[in-house]
């Protein structure tokens, strides 16, 4: 490992660490494998324009975890046909790792919701409208649903 990636690295664990406690996960390395298959999903399902108005809501360090492995399509990705269709996908990828569709739907608001930390409410509007409706619809009125602002962070109600 070069010395300059060590704060990136060290950046990565900080955000894993903070993840792993709002999402109750016992260790941060099971979180990121997790995450991964996540972010495979996405990329795989969604289009690129869609995928790249995804990646304005990461933290550096999480957008390099979402572009390692990207290999971008040449034809048009099959869309999500809804929250039980990407649930589903999301445990598919990880090799049933992720056991359960509802098990995938708590990952993806508890994931959702921390980036929200990250973004504006209309970066989390743009870049969460490829997710199914209903999922949209109920995370962006999620009372967890944390936003960032220039100078503080609100709790929506």
């Amino acid at each position: 490992m070069k010395a300059t990636d060590q704060p990136f690295v060290a950046e990565l664990d900080q955000l894993l660490h903070k993840l792993t406690l709002s999402t109750g996960y016992a260790d941060s390395r099971t979180l990121q494998k997790h995450l991964k298959f996540v972010f495979q999903v996405i990329r795989e399902r969604v289009s690129f324009e869609e995928s790249i108005k995804f990646i304005d809501l990461l933290p550096i360090s999480f957008k390099a975890l979402f572009l390692d492995e990207w290999h971008i399509h040449t034809t048009s990705p099959k869309p999500l046909q809804g929250m039980d269709d990407f649930a589903q996908a999301i445990v598919q990828a990880s090799g049933h790792m992720i056991a359960s569709p509802t098990e995938a739907r708590q990952l993806l608001r508890q994931v959702f919701t921390f980036f929200g930390q990250f973004a504006s409410p209309d970066q989390m509007k743009e870049g969460l409208a490829f997710l199914p409706q209903e999922f949209h619809s109920l995370l962006m009125n999620d009372p967890s649903l944390k936003y960032s602002y220039s100078d503080t962070c609100i709790w929506l109600s």
